[in-house]
């Protein structure tokens, strides 16, 4: 072990002697890379022949303990800007290459030299299936020797020293930010995220592992000859902007057939005069199924005219490219937005005609089940609120309870307070105990799933884990989706049903002020809210999911691809058919619909919109997406019917 260490330090003290010798061509903390960019980028300044290039990844976990490799190859092009983390536009790189020499302190990675060495650097998706054909290559985990996608983004940068089996350094959804995947040497120990005795992949796939460090360093330098630097003027991405606006103020406002023109503009661009070209590059698609795609100048606005065939949306996607079409920084400089055209005429697919009757036997199993609430008290943080834990039994799929955190202000009097629920997203986070509530309001929190509160990690594993069905997320699964009480969301909206009643049976709520908040899930569970509990006052969904399910499939409207297929079981909870129930006594506020949400359709949301017969009201973004809103919009208004 001694003798192991001396050597790594030697090593070390003999790549610190030779990295003189290198001249940096990018550096960047991954963890941030996605919102910052490099922090150096020489990529067009360093002129001469490439004859090494050398990767540099440190990492510092949350114990501050540090890891460090380091990299060196015969490069596998010339060309510096494809050496950094790949973007759309980048080519795929995907070779043996020559020549790896590999320092570290990690006693997972053999250091030396060796004759062979891999790469796979590609913006793209990928497989577990082998394309390069090296030995030990896995058809069934994400390794050294995996298949790129024509098409998708998920991306990898991975070195790997293919002859030891072992991945030398590994940068896979920069993108994402924290949320990343970084590795030094193999992955032994993380199963892919949410499937919890699964074979784990080696190259750190599936991982998100960035959140395991509270720093990382990627430094990427070459080795010169006959090297110049040229003088070059660098653009700085934090300062642009790409924002889009449509000639009408409202962009719903439109008419089928009519010229519908979109100006892009990327901000604080013109200003910064740099040495290279770039461009603003665009793709057109819409519900009526046309496509078109363009590229202009950066430096001035890109126009373009468009227009629907039918009722529906049209949707812009733009981003900023180089002449090689490598996108800049695309976690921050794109659009994403749109326009309607006689969106007030779409509809979407019947209800059932028994869909009165199937919540009134919905309810008469609710009813079944008598409403005794278990209440917990917590510790609260600030005296003037008392916190509990709430689990109360509900039938549904696997009979689990309505489970949540209930806020009420300490010493209220009786019939005293409005009452509001409100629930969450798609996902399989796990729900923690507030430290405090409003002071004017009894509050109850509401998981979608019926879990146990207060539990270990290990409980949350496996019941995460058991929720999944024939090997499909929650919800998703087609063939419980073929009856409507076998889906998943079954369960969810009688939980949903039970909050409601929990809430009304407290003495403090006032009998009159009753609402729901949600975003995505939450606001399709707000959106049912609105329909299922006839006292509610106002429903509050933000980009309320699953809108006009089998939109695609019937009318072939443009959708961004996570989503559930509707079935004929689904239509008794989408929500454009729950709008026709909810009551006019119920004010529906659509928090949020996003001119760029393709989780969340424009036109699902339209519809549900159109079929509230109460007052309403609907805030449309320009340039939002599903989890992104543009600083500043430039068209954020709103339609409001009374």
């Amino acid at each position: 072990m001694k003798r192991k260490w001396i050597i790594t330090a030697m090593l070390l003290v003999a790549f610190v002697m030779h990295a003189q010798e290198f001249e940096t061509i990018f550096k960047c903390n991954p963890l941030t890379w996605a919102k910052d960019g490099y922090e150096i980028d020489h990529s067009e300044v360093l002129d001469g022949t490439l004859k090494k290039v050398r990767y540099s990844l440190k990492l510092t976990d949350k114990q501050d303990k540090t890891t460090t490799v380091v990299a060196t190859f015969v490069p596998p092009t010339q060309n510096l800007p494809d050496l950094g983390i790949p973007v759309p536009g980048s080519p795929t790189l995907q070779q043996i290459v020559d020549d790896l020499d590999v320092v570290t302190d990690s006693p997972n990675v053999k250091a030396g030299h060796f004759a062979h060495g891999s790469i796979e650097f590609w913006p793209l998706n990928y497989g577990a299936t082998t394309k390069l054909g090296l030995p030990n290559g896995s058809d069934k985990t994400f390794d050294f020797d995996d298949t790129p996608s024509p098409n998708g983004g998920y991306t990898s940068m991975q070195i790997h020293n293919y002859i030891e089996r072992q991945v030398v350094m590994a940068l896979n959804k920069p993108q994402e930010g924290a949320n990343c995947e970084l590795g030094i040497g193999n992955n032994t120990t993380m199963p892919p995220h949410g499937n919890d005795g699964q074979t784990p992949n080696p190259d750190w796939t599936f991982t998100n592992s960035g959140n395991l460090y509270k720093s990382a360093e990627l430094v990427i330098a070459g080795q010169f000859e006959n090297l110049k630097k040229k003088e070059f003027i660098p653009l700085n991405p934090q300062k642009i902007l790409l924002k889009g606006v449509t000639d009408k103020p409202i962009a719903t406002a439109y008419k089928v057939g009519e010229p519908i023109i979109f100006t892009l503009t990327a901000e604080n661009f013109a200003d910064q005069k740099p040495t290279k070209s770039y461009f603003i590059k665009w793709k057109r698609t819409g519900d009526d199924g046309k496509t078109a795609e363009g590229k202009s100048n950066a430096s001035e606005p890109c126009v373009i005219t468009t227009s629907l065939s039918k009722p529906g949306f049209v949707r812009i996607e733009a981003s900023l490219v180089d002449s090689r079409g490598r996108q800049v920084n695309r976690s921050r400089i794109f659009f994403d937005g749109g326009a309607g055209a006689e969106i007030e005429k779409l509809y979407g697919a019947e209800e059932p005609a028994d869909f009165l009757e199937f919540w009134a036997k919905q309810r008469a199993r609710l009813a079944a089940v008598p409403l005794k609430p278990e209440l917990k008290e917590l510790p609260s943080k600030d005296p003037a609120v008392k916190i509990y834990a709430v689990s109360i039994p509900c039938p549904g799929p696997k009979n689990r309870p309505c489970t949540g955190y209930l806020t009420i202000p300490a010493n209220a009097a009786p019939k005293s307070l409005r009452a509001q629920a409100s629930f969450h997203g798609y996902g399989t986070s796990i729900q923690r105990a507030p430290s405090g509530g409003p002071h004017d309001a009894i509050s109850f929190n509401v998981n979608a799933h019926g879990y146990d509160l207060g539990k270990d990690d290990k409980y949350y594993a496996d019941f995460f884990q058991s929720i999944k069905s024939n090997g499909h997320g929650y919800a998703f699964d087609p063939k419980e989706n073929e009856n409507p009480e076998t889906a998943y969301f079954n369960g969810m909206a009688l939980r949903l049903m039970r909050a409601f009643e929990f809430i009304k049976s407290l003495p403090e709520w006032n009998g009159k002020d009753l609402t729901s908040h949600g975003g995505s899930q939450g606001g399709l569970q707000s959106a049912w809210a609105g329909a299922l509990e006839p006292q509610l006052t106002q429903t509050n969904p933000g980009i309320p999911w699953c809108c006009d399910m089998s939109g695609k499939e019937l009318f072939g409207r443009i959708h961004g691809g996570w989503r559930i297929v509707g079935t004929q079981a689904l239509r008794y909870y989408d929500p454009i058919n729950m709008a026709k129930h909810t009551p006019k006594t119920c004010f529906v506020n659509i928090t949020r619909a996003g001119l760029g949400d393709y989780t969340c359709p424009p036109s699902g949301v339209a519809i549900y919109y159109n079929n509230i017969p109460g007052p309403k009201k609907i805030w449309w973004v320009q340039g939002s997406t599903h989890g992104y809103v543009p600083p500043n919009p430039n068209q954020n208004y709103f339609l409001e019917s009374k």
